[in-house]
């Protein structure tokens, strides 16, 4: 009996020493399993690619089939911005609006772009009673913008100087004011600006509100048409330390992006049902439906290249920075990741695109 006790006692304790150092290893390993921290935000319909890929885990399968994991930081209007969670290692990878952060690369915020993912979520009204009609018409006008570093203001500061008008610090005929993206269109109707440029849900928000008269539409216009207003980013730590789950993480919102342009009214559902953006399900799935999120890597870098070389014309980017080289530093190609995708929702499966460009 005691012999019994004995043998049970010792097979327990070895046991349970098994069992303790397989926790050890597990624990451990979970430590050490790489992690890619992509940054979201909340209240943007354009923000619908990362929402997708979040919510239906296209981040996590493209990253578990590597051995790593995504983590998910958000960035809230009024606090951090994306620039500043960047810069202090908090993102790793993300998504949003380029043109945004193109003086900020130009002064050495480590991430380089590596897909275009959409096109068309910026839209610049008046109000109904103005006689301002077009673009052409802004000349000594004041706009109201989300920021005065927002891709709204380098859009039409591109198209100012289509039409010639000055936007330069030697010749410029505009005023911009920045506003929060809630008082823009409160702004615009009371008369304290002439024009204002928003992104949407907010700008078709306001345009039904108040009766506004629209002027200019990225994602009709020919000089936008075919430019992506926003675009895959990841760090330079994240390529130099771990280029495999860089590689990862665009394809996996390329695919996103090419759900979205499929199923507009299933990722509207997806944002609502997550607190991701809140609003009625049809309106949104119907401004979803007007914008084109057919991911692209080529286009995305030719629309980088086209506007930093406009914008270099406007002294928005220094005369003394070689357009050539911050190109090819600020897009670059990933192995392993396709131009692009296309999602079929009849069979669920997804097809690489070739070159947009041929």
């Amino acid at each position: 009996m005691k012999k019994s006790l004995l043998i049970a006692g010792t097979a327990l304790a070895i046991a349970s020493l098994s069992f303790t150092a397989c926790n050890k290893k597990a624990a451990k390993a979970s430590e050490s399993q790489k992690v890619v921290r992509i940054n979201f935000q909340t209240g943007s319909l354009c923000g619908a690619p990362v929402h997708v890929a979040w919510k239906m885990g296209f981040f996590d399968e493209e990253l578990a089939k590597i051995g790593q994991k995504a983590e998910y930081v958000q960035v809230v209007e009024g606090g951090a911005t994306l620039a500043e969670l960047i810069g202090s290692g908090k993102v790793d990878a993300g998504y949003g609006l380029y043109a945004t952060q193109l003086q900020a690369m130009e002064n050495g915020l480590p991430i380089s772009y590596t897909s275009g993912i959409h096109i068309g979520c910026t839209k610049y009204y008046v109000r109904g009673d103005s006689p301002i009609n077009s673009v052409a018409d802004l000349r000594g006008k004041k706009i109201g913008v989300p920021g005065l570093a927002d891709s709204s203001v380098m859009n039409l500061k591109r198209k100012l100087m289509d039409v010639g008008i000055g936007v330069t610090a030697d010749n410029n005929e505009v005023e911009f004011v920045a506003y929060s993206s809630a008082d823009l269109a409160i702004a615009l109707n009371n008369g304290a600006v002439d024009a204002i440029g928003a992104h949407d849900p907010i700008a078709t928000k306001g345009e039904l509100a108040y009766g506004f008269k629209k002027i200019l539409d990225t994602g009709t216009d020919e000089k936008f048409v075919k430019e992506y207003c926003c675009q895959q980013f990841v760090t330079h730590k994240l390529l130099k330390e771990n280029p495999e789950g860089a590689a990862a993480v665009t394809r996996a919102l390329q695919k996103a992006s090419a759900f979205v342009e499929a199923e507009p009214r299933q990722t509207a559902q997806i944002q609502i049902e997550n607190n991701l953006v809140a609003g009625d399900l049809d309106f949104n799935a119907k401004l979803l439906d007007e914008l084109n999120f057919i991911p692209s890597h080529s286009l995305g870098k030719k629309t980088f290249s086209d506007a930093a070389r406009q914008l270099q014309k406007a002294g928005i980017l220094k005369s003394s920075t070689d357009i050539d080289k911050f190109v090819e530093r600020g897009y670059i190609d990933l192995p392993d990741v396709p131009d692009g995708y296309t999602y079929d929702s009849a069979t669920k499966t997804y097809s690489e695109i070739r070159d947009s460009r041929v």
